[in-house]
């Protein structure tokens, strides 16, 4: 909980640097099924549900700036997920892209990075010493996410319905992992689901 909440405290900190030279876009809040199952067919990782829990979440959202025109006109975003059984919970920073489909529905893609609060790796059982602690661990390989990185990257897919100017709702697919590039050799992710209401301004 301690590296959540430095990185909560970075993220405001930035959130008012940028804050002051640009209006927020929009604010949202959601609930997310956290480490959920049923994308074995997908063939990625966080299939397993060891930490399947429920999460709240919370993105800000700021008007596209004009230093990211070069980036197809990316929203920058900072947000996280607080995880309501003690399981993992994260909090970062990144971009979005929105695109239109047809009336009041969008689609959206969004790309970050994360610090969280759960495991990085489990020692191996086979090199305790103890059978106690070899129980132990073997209990916690069957009830904790190896992340493998404490940072990880944060890919979202959303699909959203505008309910009037002020107000949507999204149906939100999310991916946690280090890619094998910031970490590892332990990198079984999670894949988190869930809905969100957005406030614009």
């Amino acid at each position: 909980m301690k590296h959540i909440l430095i990185s909560v405290g970075l993220t405001l900190a930035m959130s008012f640097g940028v804050g002051v030279k640009s209006r927020a876009d929009e604010v949202r809040l959601g609930l997310m099924v956290h480490d959920v199952e049923g994308f074995q067919h997908l063939g990625i990782a966080g299939v397993h549900g060891k930490e399947q829990s429920l999460s709240v979440s919370a993105d800000y959202v700021w008007d596209k700036p004009d230093w990211l025109d070069w980036a197809l006109h990316a929203r920058p975003y900072i947000g996280g997920t607080l995880n309501l059984e003690g399981k993992t919970s994260h909090a970062g920073a990144g971009v979005l892209w929105r695109q239109g489909f047809w009336d009041k529905t969008y689609g959206e893609l969004a790309f970050g990075m994360v610090i969280h609060d759960g495991k990085i790796r489990v020692p191996n059982p086979i090199d305790a010493a103890t059978r106690d602690e070899i129980e132990r661990r073997f209990a916690l390989k069957r009830s904790k996410i190896e992340f493998g990185s404490r940072v990880l990257f944060r890919t979202q897919f959303a699909i959203g319905h505008e309910f009037s100017d002020k107000w949507a709702g999204e149906l939100v697919y999310e991916h946690l992992s280090h890619g094998q590039i910031l970490g590892g050799p332990e990198n079984e992710g999670s894949n988190n689901l869930g809905i969100r209401i957005a406030r614009r301004f």
